[in-house]
């Protein structure tokens, strides 16, 4: 017969006791496979886990390796460009030199065949041979003829000043002139560098294009099964200690609740970068561009028809989907007080125009060389204008890339 009593009370703690240990043995056999080495996980556990971690490093540095390798042919087509548009810009400075030149001679062969017209009828025939080359145009035979005259005794002070300006304009439009062949001469072999540097970016984006999304498709697909494990070795690891503290209470049963901690990504916005396919690009803002003027932004260099997607969400305000002007097919995106601006687009998505709200990452256009890109590199060249000043986009794109 059984005596319920105070030897009865200590017999039931010890029976709750071994329950207790029982099921928390079960318990662990059960989870086991799920807890990190650092958190006491079997070996065998501890070791696939480990291995994860190394396929994502070993994918993040091949993708790495490969975008680097993609950047630094960026960097050399950026530089080539940017060479080949400062010795642009100096051919058309010197060009203005000489346009003003030819003026500034113009005006001084109006003074002199003046002076002359006067030593023709007062001097006789020094000044009329002097008139008629002046009349000729010919800087050459201008220059002898006034030198030749320099000389004789008869011209006044102020005759010989007007004649050594008209003199040295002539030279300065000779070495002037020099200077011009000299930068066209720069200039074919820059535009050769430049065309040769870009032909190599394209081809290598084209050719990385199937390796760069298997590579970053799969070091998505590792970064979320490493988190996914993280996230189990976490639960698992709070699931122990819960079962420790329960394991060791004797006496009356207390009831423990386990909260669950649920890992969290921090995002800092909503930014997303914009071209989703394989690209290359350097920090070009700033830099020299034809006509005089800077580079507002930052190319970024694709394969052709690469998509291209919203990096914001915000509201569409403006789409130019012709090929003209400067930026060629394009499109302006806002949010807030800031614009985002894609130029020389192959094509705009259908249904993105004006007053249409897209989502970041939702796809918008596709990448080309339209406008004044028209048979140079396919890319995308990309501005950010808070309240409508450009800034450089650079950094934010490397962050985000």
């Amino acid at each position: 017969m059984l005596r319920i009593g105070p030897r009865g009370a200590v017999g039931s703690r010890v029976v709750r006791a071994a329950v207790l240990v029982v099921a928390a043995s079960l318990f662990f056999t059960l989870i086991g496979s799920a807890i990190p080495a650092g958190f006491g996980m079997a070996p065998a556990q501890a070791s696939s886990l480990s291995q994860a971690r190394s396929d994502l490093a070993k994918a993040k540095k091949q993708l790495a390796s490969l975008q680097a390798k993609l950047d630094k042919l960026a960097k050399q087509q950026s530089d080539a460009e940017a060479d080949l548009e400062s010795t642009q810009d100096e051919i058309a400075a010197v060009q203005g030199r000489i346009d003003t030149a030819m003026g500034d001679l113009t005006a001084l062969r109006q003074r002199l065949a003046s002076r002359l017209a006067e030593m023709y009828k007062n001097r006789g025939s020094d000044g009329s041979d002097l008139l008629n080359v002046i009349f000729a145009g010919d800087e050459t035979s201008i220059t002898a003829v006034i030198e030749r005259l320099a000389m004789v005794s008869h011209i006044a002070g102020a005759d010989k000043k007007l004649v050594n300006s008209v003199v040295a304009k002539v030279r300065d439009l000779k070495a002037m002139r020099a200077d011009l062949q000299a930068q066209k001469t720069a200039e074919v072999g820059k535009n050769s560098t430049y065309v040769a540097a870009r032909e190599r970016t394209l081809a290598s984006l084209e050719n990385a294009k199937d390796d760069y999304n298997t590579l970053r498709k799969k070091v998505t697909q590792l970064a979320e099964a490493a988190r996914q494990a993280e996230l189990a070795a976490q639960q698992a690891a709070e699931a122990k200690a819960a079962a420790a503290a329960a394991s060791k209470t004797t006496g009356t049963t207390t009831r423990k609740t386990t909260t669950t901690t649920e890992h969290k990504v921090t995002v800092t916005g909503d930014f997303v970068f914009p071209v989703d396919g394989p690209n290359s690009f350097s920090d070009t803002f700033g830099a020299p561009r034809s006509g005089g003027r800077t580079h507002q932004g930052c190319d970024i260099f694709t394969a052709r028809n690469t998509p291209l997607v919203a990096c914001v969400s915000g509201t569409i305000t403006s789409t130019n989907p012709t090929d003209s002007g400067l930026g060629g097919i394009t499109i302006h995106l806002k949010k807030g007080t800031t614009t985002y601006y894609y130029a020389h687009l192959s094509s705009i998505k259908a249904g993105i125009h004006a007053g249409v709200k897209v989502t970041a990452g939702q796809v918008i256009g596709y990448a080309g060389n339209t406008g004044n890109a028209s048979g140079g590199a396919v890319h995308l060249h990309f501005e950010i204008r808070p309240n409508g000043v450009a800034i450089d986009p650079y950094p934010i794109l490397i962050q985000y890339r």
